[in-house]
This record gives structure tokens, C-alpha cells and sequence, in this order.
């Protein structure tokens, strides 16, 4: 079974004309492998994902609900389910595994080894530094992203704090 990375993907994990989670289901099909994927909760029902929420209801949730489903099917050997995280999917191999001892293993595509938040700051600076001088419009993007880190970061988060003032406009409760 396949786990999304963060963002509401569809079932092929699409990233413009790139497909991964397509291509690595065919790849593994093509040898015998039974690949679940599935459309992002995030993806299909977006309008449910404002205001407060977790990434329990975003992600964990799904992930162990899919692999009870997979239990279900006749052909599917119960003993023999792996899930695959990428990014996200990936950092929260843990807590899906906390949740249910009973899945046989995990495969790690593209993890994290860092807070996401840091992550993506310290992308957002690599990326307006390419060209060696920092456009006042990534000056301005970087300024955003700072303090929206630091309050992401602190550890008195409440969720009193706006989602507007944390980053991508995630709740507090999902931090």
C-alpha cells in the first residue's frame, strides 16, 4: 500500500506529467504485487480541510482504514502487508505502525530526516538563492515563511494562534 506525501494528491501522486505512484504500482503489479492507492483525503473532500484538523483525519487515519480494507479481500495474504510512506507518508510510518503491530513492514521512499517546516524554509532559501541575488518577491515570500516557521516551532503553540499565521495555512491542531 502506497501513503502520500503532504497536499492533496491523487492516487498517482501526480506532479505534473510525472506519475510515481502509477509507475511504481504497475512495477510491482507487473511482478505479482498487489498495490492499493487511493485518492487523498485532502484531495477529494478539500472543503473539509478548513479550519481545525489533524494530520491523523489528513493521512494516518486513511492509511489504516485502507490497510483493514486490504484485510478484507480474499486473495490478499493479511500476514503480508507492507505500506511504502513517501515524504509525509514517510514521517508517519511510526504512528501508523503504533496503531496497528500487525503490518508486516515498511518501506521508506524519500523521508524527511528533518522537521518539515525547516525543511521547507530552508528550500524556499535555497531556491531564491539560485541565481545568486534574492528577488524582492522571494525576499517578501522568505519573510512570510520565517515567522510562520518559528510559530509552527514554538512549543506553546495554541490553537487560539490563526491558521493564516502558521504555515501553508495549517491549523495549529495539525502542527
Amino acid at each position: 500500500m502506497l501513503v502520500h506525501g503532504s497536499g492533496p494528491n491523487d492516487r498517482d501522486k501526480s506532479v505534473g506529467p510525472n506519475k510515481p505512484f502509477r509507475d511504481l504500482a504497475w512495477g510491482l503489479a507487473s511482478r505479482g504485487i498487489a498495490v492499493l492507492r487511493y485518492e487523498k483525503r485532502t484531495k477529494v473532500y478539500s472543503n473539509q480541510f478548513i479550519g481545525r484538523f489533524t494530520v491523523s483525519e489528513e493521512t494516518t487515519d486513511d492509511a489504516l482504514a485502507a490497510v483493514s480494507s486490504l484485510r478484507q479481500i480474499e486473495q490478499i495474504d493479511a500476514q503480508k502487508i507492507y505500506i511504502l510512506g513517501h515524504s509525509l507518508g514517510r514521517m508517519l510510518i511510526p504512528k501508523i505502525g503504533e496503531a496497528d503491530a500487525n503490518i508486516a513492514g515498511f518501506i521508506v521512499m524519500a523521508g524527511l530526516t528533518r522537521f518539515l517546516e525547516d525543511t521547507v524554509l530552508d528550500q524556499v532559501n535555497y531556491i531564491a538563492a539560485l541565481d545568486s541575488v534574492v528577488s524582492p518577491e522571494k525576499q517578501a515570500q522568505i519573510d512570510t515563511l520565517t515567522p510562520q516557521v518559528s510559530r509552527v516551532k514554538d512549543p506553546q503553540l495554541s490553537s487560539e494562534v490563526p491558521a493564516t499565521e502558521l504555515l501553508f495555512g495549517i491549523p495549529a491542531s495539525y502542527w
